[in-house]
């Protein structure tokens, strides 16, 4: 039960935003009552605050020893129904709500966008002391050049085709690779 509300209320704060995503209407698309979920949680802000610490999981931090392939594991958009558009709409839903209820977003920060970030400079530092990539490269900006193709595809309404994130991996890649 606790998994179908967690769905519910990502689900409804994706597409009605925080004023839709009432405990009535997440029991509703869950198929519980209310007293249900007030007995999970205490009110509307701790159902929703754990259902999107519950959602938002990162992908996994790989060491295969292939940068591209690692970088692949975090950054392709498969998963439960297309992971990178579901956070992108989660994402842009929360950032509407930020200024009535920063909690919101900064709870999406902290347990998907700050952690999958940290794993993305992880990888890349790892690059840089195989040798693989320049020693001089600055990898936040690498990291930012990274998360920023998915939401700007996202945006323009683009989709990710097959191998598309691959090659857009790529070529940022070769722009910073030991020459």
């Amino acid at each position: 039960m606790t998994e179908r509300i967690y769905d519910a209320g990502v689900d409804l704060l994706v597409e009605r935003g925080y004023a839709g995503a009432t405990v009535a209407a997440v029991a509703a698309r869950a198929g519980c009552g209310t007293q249900s979920i007030y007995r999970r949680f205490v009110n509307r802000d701790e159902m929703l605050l754990a259902a999107i610490e519950a959602r938002c999981v990162i992908p996994p931090l790989r060491n295969s020893g292939r940068t591209l392939d690692d970088l692949l594991v975090m950054l392709e958009p498969g998963g439960r129904r297309g992971a990178q558009r579901y956070r992108s709409l989660l994402g842009s839903a929360l950032a509407l709500e930020a200024e009535r209820h920063p909690e919101f977003l900064m709870a999406f920060r902290r347990g998907f966008v700050w952690p999958l970030r940290k794993n993305v400079e992880s990888v890349l530092m790892r690059a840089v002391r195989r040798g693989e990539l320049r020693d001089d490269v600055d990898v936040s900006l690498v990291a930012d050049l990274l998360l920023g193709f998915s939401s700007s595809r996202f945006w323009s309404g683009g989709d990710f085709g097959d191998g598309l994130v691959r090659e857009a991996v790529e070529v940022v890649l070769a722009g910073v690779r030991v020459r």
